[in-house]
């Protein structure tokens, strides 16, 4: 079976911090670190949320986020629309933690981050004013940007000098990223590996290198996936979704629109487990090299969760 090369160039290090962002609140958001999207949520079945995922960072040093906040989901079976606008007295708390490995297991976080959304103005003293509550009854949605520093010891592929997309023709774009992504899903539908694993070579050792898995792990964990697609597995039609930017126009992604899948990614693998049904969502983000004639995918995750009810079928 081939094998992706690149994890065998792993390293490990003496000290390999993660960086965990957790959200906790019933609005719905979505959150860019360094311009690249890494949580979304548009569903009224979560209320605390995070990431592990170290892959957004690049390199040592300040780390931009971006979060957009949107009016939640009421609760109820079969919900799926969002209200109008934000409501006062619902609470967005963000925080940002270092941890790392140690003996097996993670060692005590440590805060280096903590945002909570703004219920109340501030007076000169820069404190809050409590006879002045802030009104959000009027917002469709609420941008804030912040930032943390973080500080990496690994080198993984970057897409910081890669060709600048958002000067390629829009229409003409989407044309190229949806072939792209029809012949990345025909390749797991027929089974043909060489292919799925030729695509993901890159962003699959981002993954694992900013992770800190070893090498034997990664192997191990990759070797999984490309006997997964081995099998061939039928995926559900593709939707044309939005084209959306990512890492400063470097990057660029096609992302659903619909009440079930909004913001997340087009590619979807429907199956079921003992009584349940889920969806496997394939989100892919592709960038050009500078001089390259193809599309290379640099960042993607996989992403398990509930087959809604609402969703077409």
């Amino acid at each position: 079976m081939k094998e992706n090369s690149l994890l065998a160039h792993i390293k490990k290090y003496d000290y390999e911090p993660i960086y965990q962002l957790q959200v906790e609140t019933l609005y719905n958001y979505d959150i860019w670190a360094n311009d690249v999207l890494i949580l979304t949520k548009h569903n009224n079945v979560m209320n605390v949320f995070g990431t592990f995922d170290n892959s957004f960072i690049l390199k040592s040093g300040s780390q931009k986020l971006k979060v957009k906040i949107y009016p939640h989901i009421p609760f109820g079976e079969g919900q799926v629309t969002p209200n109008e606008y934000l409501m006062n007295g619902i609470k967005f708390k963000l925080k940002v933690e270092q941890t790392a490995w140690e003996n097996g297991s993670l060692e005590e976080p440590k805060l280096i981050m903590n945002y909570e959304l703004p219920q109340y103005q501030r007076d000169v003293n820069n404190e809050e004013d409590y006879s002045k509550p802030i009104d959000y009854s009027k917002l469709k949605e609420f941008t804030t940007e912040l930032d943390f520093i973080a500080k990496v010891p690994y080198s993984i592929y970057s897409w910081e000098d890669s060709e600048d997309l958002t000067k390629t023709d829009t229409l003409d774009l989407k044309k190229k990223v949806l072939a792209f992504y029809n012949e990345f899903r025909s390749s797991i539908e027929d089974g043909n590996s060489d292919f799925y694993l030729n695509s993901i070579t890159k962003a699959e050792f981002n993954y694992f290198q900013s992770n800190y898995f070893t090498i034997e792990s990664a192997k191990s964990k990759s070797n999984k996936w490309i006997d997964f697609v081995a099998k061939g597995k039928t995926f559900e039609p593709i939707d044309s979704g939005k084209l959306e930017f990512y890492g400063n126009g470097k990057i660029v992604s096609i992302r659903g629109v619909k009440s079930w899948d909004k913001n997340e990614g087009i590619l979807r693998y429907r199956y079921k487990k003992g009584a349940f049904n889920y969806v496997l969502v394939f989100d892919i983000f592709l960038h050009r090299p500078k001089g390259a004639k193809d599309f290379e995918i640099i960042r993607y995750s996989m992403i398990d969760k509930n087959f809604l009810k609402g969703e077409a079928k």
